[in-house]
């Protein structure tokens, strides 16, 4: 963005200076269409050789005006039109990093998009083998339970019974006021 300023601003200042130098030379040229006028008149009064040798000074003193004011323009403008080159390589270069780091972040997206994809994997095996593991541990609890259940259905129905404080279990007639309870534990 500084860049695009000083550029702006150079591209002014050049147009004022080109302003300013072609001001400078129209009024040389004026100066020296003067002078070439005043030289001819004279010239005229002293006769036609005196003429030719006016008319000769003024293409010589034009001439030198404006190789000079060439040679100005050329020194004054061959720095700028290398600050300007400069300008234009400096640009490029920023352009140049300005899409590798574009290249550069392309692939971090995608390397991340593929860790993603992944951790989605891991994550998902995960949670279908803690599934997994939940209901067999549900279902071996619910086994207790219906083996509970079958314990507190033979209690209902007598077929389990404490007997002097002890487990007792009909079986066979062995223990009770009938003899009809086995002693599971002593």
């Amino acid at each position: 963005m500084q860049d695009a300023q000083d550029l702006k601003r150079l591209a002014a200042d050049l147009a004022i200076f080109a302003q300013h130098l072609q001001e400078q030379s129209e009024r040389a040229v004026q100066h020296v269409d003067r002078s070439a006028d005043e030289l001819q008149r004279t010239a005229q009064g002293m006769g036609a050789g005196a003429e030719l040798l006016g008319q000769q000074i003024a293409q010589a003193v034009r001439a030198q005006t404006q190789e000079a004011i060439g040679r100005g323009a050329e020194q004054t403008f061959a720095p700028i039109g290398a600050q300007l080159r400069e300008s234009a390589e400096t640009a490029q270069r920023a352009a140049q990093a300005l899409e590798e780091q574009r290249k550069s972040l392309l692939r971090s997206q995608q390397h991340l998009l593929y860790k993603g994809v992944v951790a989605l994997l891991v994550g998902s095996v995960l949670a279908v083998g803690a599934s997994v593991y939940f209901a067999r541990k549900s279902m071996r609890e619910i086994e207790r339970a219906k083996f509970g259940a079958d314990i507190l259905e033979a209690s209902r129905t007598g077929a389990l019974t404490r007997c002097d404080g002890k487990l007792c279990a009909r079986v066979g007639k062995r223990w009770g006021t009938k003899g009809d309870y086995v002693l599971l534990e002593e």
